[in-house]
């Protein structure tokens, strides 16, 4: 065996391509696990939004991920070929038993543990200085690992990028908070944000919702003087909607406060001599995210919502003394049915509402999503012309849903006074409705402050007053 070995100058060949095979071998490795770890979201993010020199490294490699499978068997063949070669030349210097004892340990050291350690950590700086030659051994080792590749393709699929679903991407956005202690910069103000705009859409314009029977309004024939509108201002509203004498369920539109100011008040002024502008109607369990896109449209600031339809119809009706609440209104066997709208159940006083699924609500609810300026102005007078074929239940403003936007309640001037009668969980209550003879009101309709406690529903998460900014 010694006669076989080599001599002189083949000796130092043969070393060094037992050398060149263990570097090639290590590279091969070390990219395997380097671009196989990086896929084409991550990257795409470091295209878009990383530093100069991230962003050249991210497009270097970009062409070489996105064919995972090709770029995978090419590695691993050119990696296979070159240790399966070390220990042909390396018993050729040494006896065979020395040349496994270095082969395996080169290999270990040398072709495995140090290329995948520094390409685990510099994978975008390495896999973006070696993209050309990963590219090149592509195309020379293609007759053999490009149809084993699409044979991968077919059996496991070509596209294997995961993009983040609403919950995951939101528990992203948790742990990079500075409280989450895993070296984040986010503000808890800042979480809630984001985490508002994520749950938006699965959150219905219902949970935000007052009642019609805790909805400041004026009925169309009632006068306003100058007490009246004052108690209003101390109230906080900017609007105050519009109702049919005798049925505060009928609305006809809203009046800006401020427009007040133009008019005599001094003997006061009929309802039905002021500009009464028309508010738009949705359906209850309509997306958030959608109601928050009619409001964009600069059509109004409040929004009545009407009754969902559900799977089947039910005998009860609201009165006077119920809140028009779609779990009060349905009976037990309704909830039972299967239905693509949002799901009902009876709700015990105090008792947290359960939140539809994303399922429920997306069903069957208008979607203003994407829609342009012009186009969504035809959409949003569609949808609330069908939505006042349903009851009105109550109402929402855009300050509810910055509120549920921002994760946090908006306060202004007004709102000094109103902390402290939630507090204390009593409000004011202002009724303008002459064809009623109910406490509280003048025979002259005017609007009248009326000192008794009014209860609202905790369950519904709505301000006490529908007071917006």
């Amino acid at each position: 065996m010694a006669d076989d070995h080599v001599h002189g100058a083949s000796l130092v060949i043969y070393l060094l391509i037992s050398v060149g095979l263990v570097i090639i071998g290590g590279v091969m490795s070390g990219l395997t696990l380097g671009l196989m770890s990086m896929d084409t979201v991550e990257l795409e993010v470091l295209r878009r939004s990383g530093t100069p020199k991230q962003r050249k490294q991210a497009a270097r490699i970009q062409p070489v991920v996105q064919r995972p499978h090709w770029t995978l068997v090419t590695l691993l063949l050119c990696n296979a070929a070159a240790l399966e070669a070390l220990p042909i030349f390396l018993d050729r210097i040494v006896d065979p038993v020395i040349a496994i004892v270095l082969s395996v340990t080169a290999v270990l050291l040398f072709g495995e543990i140090l290329p995948q350690a520094l390409c685990k950590s510099y994978a975008l700086t390495i896999g973006s200085h070696t993209a050309w030659l990963v590219r090149f051994l592509m195309w020379a080792c293609g007759i053999i690992s490009w149809p084993i590749s699409k044979l991968l393709d077919w059996l496991l699929g070509s596209e294997h990028t995961a993009l983040f679903r609403r919950a995951q991407l939101k528990a992203l956005v948790d742990m990079h908070s500075l409280d989450a202690g895993m070296g984040g910069q986010l503000t808890t103000t800042e979480i809630g944000i984001i985490g508002g705009a994520l749950e938006l859409t699965n959150k219905t314009a219902l949970q935000r919702m007052v009642p019609l029977e805790k909805v400041v309004m004026v009925a169309e024939d009632a006068v306003l003087t100058k007490e009246s509108v004052r108690d209003l201002m101390r109230s906080g509203h900017s609007r105050l909607p519009v109702h049919e004498p005798g049925n505060r369920k009928n609305l006809k539109g809203v009046i800006l406060i401020k427009e007040l100011a133009l008019h005599d008040l001094s003997e006061g002024i009929p309802v039905t001599t002021l500009h009464v502008r028309t508010l738009p109607f949705v359906r209850a369990d309509t997306a958030m995210y959608d109601v928050f896109k009619v409001f964009q449209s600069g059509h109004s600031h409040m929004m009545v919502l009407t009754q969902p339809q559900l799977a089947c119809d039910t005998s009860e009706t609201s009165t006077d003394d119920t809140p028009s609440t779609v779990s009060q209104q349905t009976t037990a066997e309704c909830s039972s049915v299967t239905s693509p709208h949002i799901e009902v159940e009876v709700i015990e006083p105090g008792a947290e509402p359960k939140p539809p699924s994303l399922e429920q609500i997306t069903a069957t609810q208008p979607s203003f999503t994407g829609l342009p300026a012009p186009q969504l102005q035809e959409v949003v007078a569609s949808a609330s012309e069908a939505a006042q074929a349903g009851e009105p239940i109550g109402i929402v403003t855009i300050e509810d849903i910055l509120e549920e936007l921002l994760q946090q309640d908006i306060y202004d001037e007004t709102d000094n006074m109103l902390r402290a009668i939630r507090s204390s969980k009593k409000d004011r209550n202002f009724v303008v409705d002459p064809s009623s003879s109910s406490p509280g009101k003048t025979a002259s309709g005017q609007l009248q402050h009326k000192s008794p406690v009014l209860t609202i529903d905790s369950g519904l998460h709505a301000k006490d007053l529908t007071k917006e900014t």
